[in-house]
């Protein structure tokens, strides 16, 4: 059976209204909502193994919790994540696992995150209003179809040594029913296994064939960016199989792609710390089309997604259990935070991991009602540090804003990586309208750095090298590749502007092709 887009979205409006009202009674009292989802986990983990160690069932009071559990990142975790790897029930939640999600760390190690049914319910709970509100909204994302990026189906089948499933689909995140009414409306390329160009392209000539295209979600506006250089490079091929386009542009592929589809109304990507740099390049291929922040979605859970007419994604109060650490690592809960103030994430969810360290910090930009506004600023971790310059991804990204800024310059990509030497340093690579400026605006970089006082303590002992420019072209493409090559899923890749992976940015040296 198949509906068309306008009946499908009418459909998942009414799915998805109860959760909508949900949302809106706990924007008003977010301190009620977050106390009930604390109380449910603790009350459905209680006999597990977890649950026996912190003797949930004498809990009385948050200050009860709070005291046996300690706040943990993944390595506190890891036990009990190989446990249930090895096909051990009962561990972290009473619920079966149905599946466990592969994610990055900064070290490298691929971490494992047990997926139940309740977290996908919570991730539900803030997926059903964010798209309620697009849909009820925006007449022409009601009346059309929508893409929204899946990887590449290059990740077989896989399972852990106990038998659960590894790798979850993108729809999982949705309960069955709004799962199946966005299947109506989605643009979906087709399932053979491709390489990523290959799947680019078939992904661009899918589009193609959508003139109702209405809402494109995607993770790093690159993804976007690297779509149009894709345009761009095979027009002459596209022509013969859609001959509107040579009706409609000649020889050459529109600047705006708007035009290409015209009925376009949102783009939903990420536009927050390090992927700002990024989204420029695709403002400039889409400038009629609204962007909307993606929030702030982790593999872990959701900590804030996107409503039309904020000034940034709300706090997911009605999904998991929130806590924030202040600059003197106090915690706060979301109805207490301040705004202007920046906080590091902790979430408590129904797959299991409680009081777990995010690393992700926000900055809280206002509220709506009685919950906060979020904005993502960077990752706590991700340092880099080689003989004690301590070099943060926030700090990075400010000078490199800075830096662009000062020259007038257009960067389609920029990121510093370790350089291994004697002595070590850096290494800036940089992907610019006018390559000829790369030398300068790694002179302008290394200039910021040696303002704060580690980087020039370091340079002055002669421990570190001058920052050393590298011009290059495809700089997102060949970052995907070398993190695709790496386990990563294509399509959600979002360059930093600080890789501390000297690994990585070697990678990237060995693939680049300098620009002349």
């Amino acid at each position: 059976m198949s509906l068309g887009p306008a009946l499908a979205n009418l459909g998942y409006l009414a799915a998805a209204t109860p959760a909508r009202r949900r949302l809106e009674r706990a924007l008003r009292r977010p301190e009620e909502a977050q106390a009930e989802i604390l109380w449910r986990i603790i009350r459905a983990s209680a006999s597990t193994s977890f649950g026996r160690e912190h003797r949930f069932d004498s809990i009385r009071s948050l200050g009860d919790w709070r005291d046996r559990v300690p706040l943990r990142d993944f390595e506190g975790f890891r036990p009990y994540v190989e446990r249930i790897a090895a096909g051990e029930a009962g561990v972290l939640t009473g619920e079966p696992v149905r599946f466990m999600e592969p994610t990055g760390g900064s070290s490298g190690v691929e971490k494992l995150v047990p997926y139940t049914p309740s977290l996908l319910a919570e991730f539900s709970a803030a997926t059903l209003p964010w798209v309620f509100d697009l849909l009820s909204r925006r007449p022409r994302v009601r009346a059309g179809r929508a893409y929204w990026a899946v990887s590449p189906p290059m990740r077989r089948a896989a399972r852990t040594s106990g038998g659960v499933p590894v790798g979850a689909d993108d729809g999982d995140y949705f309960p069955a029913l709004a799962r199946w009414l966005l299947g109506q409306t989605m643009v979906a390329p087709s399932g053979a296994q491709l390489d990523v160009e290959s799947w680019r392209f078939v992904t661009l000539r899918t589009l193609l064939g959508a003139r109702d295209l209405a809402l494109v979600s995607v993770w790093s506006p690159s993804f976007l960016t690297l779509l149009a250089d894709t345009l761009d490079e095979s027009f002459p091929r596209l022509v013969g199989e859609f001959p509107d386009l040579r009706r409609r542009f000649g020889k050459r592929p529109p600047q705006d792609l708007g035009e290409v589809w015209p009925q376009l109304d949102v783009i939903s990507c990420w536009t927050d710390a390090s992927a700002a740099t990024l989204l420029g390049p695709m403002r400039e291929r889409f400038p009629r089309v609204e962007v909307q922040s993606k929030g702030l979605l982790a593999t872990e859970g959701v900590v804030s997604f996107p409503l039309l007419g904020l000034s940034a994604p709300v706090a997911a109060v009605t999904s998991h259990f929130l806590e924030f650490l202040d600059a003197a690592g106090e915690v706060q809960m979301a109805h207490e935070l301040s705004t202007g103030d920046r906080y590091e994430v902790v979430i408590t969810t129904g797959g299991g991991f409680q009081r777990y360290r995010l690393r992700d910090v926000v900055e809280v930009v206002g509220h709506v009602h009685a919950t906060p506004l979020l904005r993502f600023m960077g990752r706590s971790d991700g340092a880099s540090d080689l003989a004690g310059e301590k070099l943060t991804p926030a700090l990075v990204q400010a000078v490199i804003e800075r830096a662009t800024r000062e020259l007038a310059l257009t960067a389609r990509f920029v990121m510093l990586t370790p350089l291994p030497g004697d002595p070590p340093g850096y290494a800036l690579f940089a992907e610019l309208d006018e390559p000829g400026w790369c030398a300068e605006l790694g002179a302008r970089i290394e200039a910021l750095l040696l303002e704060t006082h580690h980087y020039r303590l370091c340079r002055q002992l002669g421990q570190l090298a001058a920052v050393r420019a590298i011009p290059i072209r495809d700089g997102a493409l060949r970052y995907e590749q070398v993190c695709v090559e790496a386990g990563q899923r294509p399509g959600s890749i979002k360059p930093p502007s600080l890789d501390a992976s000297s690994e990585r940015g070697r990678r990237l040296a060995e693939t680049l092709s300098p620009a002349r």
